[in-house]
């Protein structure tokens, strides 16, 4: 899961699928955490990337990751 932190569609794609494997959506995930939804689906997206998107996807990502 999520073996490439480069932002892109796909990436957001996997990570909405792997957070629904697991029983929860996006939204809620970033609601329990403290992220803002349409914030990381940019910064995942690849719609925004620049530095606070790039950190913010990176906080989001390893948060997923420990959370696993």
């Amino acid at each position: 899961m999520m073996h490439v932190d480069t932002p892109s569609e796909d990436l957001l794609k996997e990570v909405r699928a792997h957070l629904v494997m697991r029983g929860t959506s996006l939204s809620a995930f970033c609601k329990e955490h403290g992220f803002v939804r349409q914030a990381v689906t940019m910064a995942l997206s690849g719609s925004r990337s620049g530095p606070k998107s790039i950190a913010l996807m990176r906080g989001f990502l390893s948060k997923v990751r420990e959370t696993a």
